[in-house]
């Protein structure tokens, strides 16, 4: 809801002082309703350009139909599709396309020339603009690929983590009120609703950092301390939290390996020889590898630090995972990435999930069942397929009303993207 009234805000500042809007985002689903023009950039370089609607429906660079296949729709149970790899940093980028190693069309002077961005030609593509040997190749249609359902959840222990009566307030003022939550092994729970519903107060309550709040969590059925600092280090290691914000989650004074060591070495007692290798492991399960082990945060990308965020969780092998909006600083290819490397990890290890999020596209690609919070009180919760389909509240279909969602070849009519002019 308040993307949605930013957007409508960015339209009518346009229309009432008639001025240009340059916006900057990697959220394709906003830009495919707010753009007239897309630029599309990858490793430094405009790989393709042109009026929005014939780039959405006839993307000619495969980074572009890389980036529109990853896309999450709230209708779509499928795993998401990453592109494999990722964006060479700058300084290694070499002679050639930047993309060539990772693209599944590669020639051999693709790796020799870098190639001009050229305009096609034709009618049904004016003022479109790529950057590719082989843009002909590509196709004039959008790619969808063929994706496998999404599997059930697992059979791993049923309330694994429960949440009952969880109230909390700030100075006084409440910000959640009676909050029941079950979170199975092998399974995911999201937890959505617009922003100050209360979703990362529930987060802090469960992992013992919120200070004012009442009720219980129990984990395998053992009560939790209701603070951090007094519950066991077994506990600690069993419940990991990965922050919203890279930024500031992250030891600027310590290296990649020191971070992701630093839960191997508190809790899990391994010799030094396993913990370098565990270490590795991690990072390589987060797509980082070990050319990531000696640089510090300052020297990441924001979607690098939140993959060294979500290693540092893993490294600790918990039982109870908790994002927290862990994909809103990432490009739709890595967000579909990270959400399938979670979606692995929780089913792999019965893991029980709790992913907070803001954006409803990810629940079903990520969650088998969701709760929807609004002013700190649940108005909605059972499987997340029927709530994204069926929603029984009010507020959770308006929610889904003003979910931005990519324009489809054919479906861009004017009251789907509000033109600026």
């Amino acid at each position: 809801s308040t993307q949605r009234r930013i957007l409508d805000t960015i339209r009518q500042l346009c229309r009432g002082y008639g001025v240009a809007a340059v916006y900057v985002s990697h959220d394709l689903a906003v830009v495919s309703e707010l753009a007239d023009e897309v630029a599309v950039m990858y490793a430094g370089r405009i790989v393709e350009a042109g009026p929005a609607a014939g780039l959405f429906a006839r993307p000619r660079h495969p980074y572009t139909q890389g980036l529109l296949a990853a896309v999450p729709e709230p209708g779509r149970d499928q795993p998401l599709a990453g592109i494999p790899g990722q964006q060479p940093p700058p300084g290694r980028r070499g002679p050639g396309c930047a993309f060539a190693a990772r693209c599944e069309l590669v020639l051999p002077q693709c790796r020799q020339h870098e190639p001009e961005l050229v305009t096609l030609s034709g009618r049904a593509e004016p003022g479109h603009a790529v950057r590719c040997w082989r843009a002909a190749a590509v196709g004039a249609g959008r790619v969808d690929l063929p994706r496998p359902r999404l599997a059930e959840a697992g059979q791993g222990p049923a309330g694994l983590l429960s949440v009952r009566h969880v109230s909390a307030s700030y100075r006084g003022v409440p910000a959640l009120s009676g909050i029941d939550l079950d979170a199975p092994g092998q399974g995911c729970v999201a937890v959505v609703g617009e922003s100050g519903s209360g979703k990362t107060t529930l987060a802090r309550c469960i992992t013992g950092l919120q200070q004012d709040w009442t009720g219980e969590v129990t984990l395998r059925g053992v009560l939790l301390a209701r603070a951090a600092r007094h519950r066991p280090k077994q506990v600690l290691k069993q419940i990991q939290y990965v922050f919203q914000n890279p930024y500031t989650s992250l030891n600027p004074r310590k290296t990649v390996g020191q971070i992701v060591a630093e839960p191997v070495q508190r809790f899990l007692g391994l010799p030094r020889g396993e913990q370098a290798d565990r270490v590795a492991q991690v990072l390589d399960d987060v797509a980082l590898g070990g050319g990531f082990l000696a640089r510090y945060p300052d020297q990441l990308s924001g979607g690098e630090r939140q993959r060294v965020a979500i290693a540092r969780a893993l490294a600790a092998e918990p039982d109870v995972l908790i994002c927290d909006e862990v994909t809103s600083a990432l490009d739709v290819s890595v967000q579909a990435v990270i959400v399938e490397l979670l979606r692995a990890a929780a089913a792999q290890r019965q893991l029980a999930m709790i992913f907070i999020t803001h954006n409803l596209a990810l629940v079903r690609s990520v969650a088998q069942t969701a709760v929807v919070l609004r002013h700190g009180q649940i108005v909605e919760t059972g499987p997340a397929e029927q709530i994204l389909a069926r929603p029984a509240s009010e507020y959770t279909a308006q929610l889904l009303a003003d979910a931005p969602q990519l324009a489809r070849p054919g479906a861009r009519a004017e009251g789907g993207r509000r033109r600026l002019d």
